[in-house]
């Protein structure tokens, strides 16, 4: 299981919301009917396309109604499935997940966009979701993810949240937690530093060891090995464990 697949409606919906937020801010169109009118498409499905899919009668944003606001709009072909459309009309672009400041060129301002999942990794005993859908994005600044090693690119990051005490200072519950996901198997992983994992069907975020006989050490930051006790994974049994990401950054609540 991919845990951080995109659902594609849902990013059409996500930068169609934003593209005419943007073009109506701009001043490019007054109402949402007006950009109905524009894209030809009738205002009351585009109402339903914009809807949140638990809503009754929302619709799916199709890839023939995603190319064909492309078009009357003149965007790139296809960039409303890469939630980065850049828009002619506003003050600012987004291109490749990275929000630049057209009237300015310092790499400074730029922004770049990381998917929030709704899923939640156990931080403690287990933890299993059954709808793992993206939900909306944090912004950081480019050249913050610079300096942790991680790409601006869409899609080599996300957050996901922490669930339990097991990780406990290092993380907390409910903390949003920064995942690297270009790292996605064993030899990639440094030892002693904290990874995402599927095991047994379970997200799991825990710090990870390389033995020297080729097992690996998994252990919780809880003081309390009584309740969080070490595993360890013989090296016959790697392929038991799933890695998802590192852990680069996390944030959260004051205790």
């Amino acid at each position: 299981m991919n845990y951080f697949e995109m659902n594609i409606k849902e990013v059409r919906r996500t930068n169609l919301r934003a593209l005419i937020d943007e073009v109506i801010t701009a001043g490019k169109y007054e109402l949402q009917e007006d950009f109905a009118k524009a894209v030809d498409i009738d205002k009351s499905y585009l109402s339903q396309m914009l809807m949140d899919p638990s809503q009754k009668g929302a619709r799916g944003v199709s890839e023939a109604k995603a190319r064909q606001i492309e078009i009357k709009l003149g965007l790139e072909p296809g960039c409303l499935d890469k939630f980065d459309c850049s828009s002619p009309f506003g003050t600012s672009e987004i291109n490749n997940g990275i929000l630049r400041p057209l009237e300015v060129k310092d790499t400074d301002a730029n922004y770049v966009i990381v998917p929030v999942f709704d899923i939640k990794a156990a931080c403690g005993s287990g933890y299993s979701n059954q709808e793992e859908l993206i939900d909306g994005g944090l912004v950081f600044k480019e050249n913050f993810l610079r300096k942790k090693g991680l790409s601006s690119k869409l899609g080599d990051s996300a957050i996901i949240f922490g669930d339990g005490d097991s990780m406990s200072p290092s993380i907390n519950h409910n903390d949003a937690i920064l995942l690297d996901l270009k790292v996605r198997n064993l030899d990639s992983i440094v030892s002693g530093k904290i990874y995402a994992f599927v095991a047994n069907k379970e997200l799991r975020v825990k710090r990870i060891f390389k033995n020297i006989n080729g097992s690996l050490r998994i252990t919780s930051d809880n003081s309390d090995k009584n309740t969080f006790p070490d595993e360890i994974i013989s090296s016959d049994n790697l392929d038991m464990i799933d890695i998802c990401g590192r852990v680069i950054w996390r944030g959260g609540d004051l205790q």
